[in-house]
């Protein structure tokens, strides 16, 4: 169990660190989705943002970091709870063209029901993290007389290996069902034209 601790709590930081980045990088884009889904008043809208990126951030780092892993875990599943929960009021409302504002590893894609049960997924892997404490890879640890070598040693670089292996994999199965979803627009759009 502490194996699957350690690479979910990898997935994870790899997960919040890459949704940060993308909604850095294209910040205007996610304020306007932030204001798209019609939950907060205008005005509020750039403040929560900049809250919602910055706590991205630590929570990411604070599980690469094996760093108060439990308080991060705990944090990202409420951050989790609260996209959930955003997007559960939007899909109740009937809007289901609206970009789920995800970025990074998680891609961007419109809100759907199955957003919500891979949150639901995403939540208990966080909870897995936040009840099975490890010493792999915490830097705290080395920094209260822990042996680096026992900390950073083999095993966890292997829970490292593993958590980037299935990450990429993540991507990839997400780009191929992008891929097929445009193929098959593509074909529908076809079959339409006259001959």
């Amino acid at each position: 169990m502490e194996a699957l601790s350690v690479i979910f709590r990898i997935l994870l930081a790899i997960l919040f660190i890459s949704s940060s980045v993308s909604s850095l990088r294209h910040w205007q884009a996610h304020l306007g989705i932030i204001k798209d889904y019609k939950i907060l008043p205008e005005p509020v809208v750039r403040w929560f943002g900049i809250l919602e990126h910055a706590v991205k951030w630590l929570v990411g780092i604070f599980l690469l970091l094996g760093m108060h892993s439990s308080l991060a875990a705990l944090t990202g599943s409420g951050l989790l709870l609260m996209y959930s929960i955003a997007i559960t009021m939007n899909l109740l409302r009937g809007r289901k063209k609206l970009s789920c504002g995800c970025g990074g590893l998680a891609g961007n894609h419109l809100l759907s029901w199955k957003l919500i049960v891979r949150n639901l997924f995403f939540i208990g892997m966080c909870l897995c993290v936040n009840q099975v404490a490890v010493p792999y890879g915490n830097l705290l640890s080395v920094f209260d007389g822990e042996s680096a070598s026992s900390i950073f040693g083999k095993e966890y670089w292997v829970m490292v290996g593993t958590a980037l292996l299935t990450a990429m994999l993540l991507s990839i199965m997400d780009d191929m069902f992008a891929i097929r979803k445009k193929m098959q627009q593509l074909l529908a759009k076809s079959r339409q034209q006259p001959r």
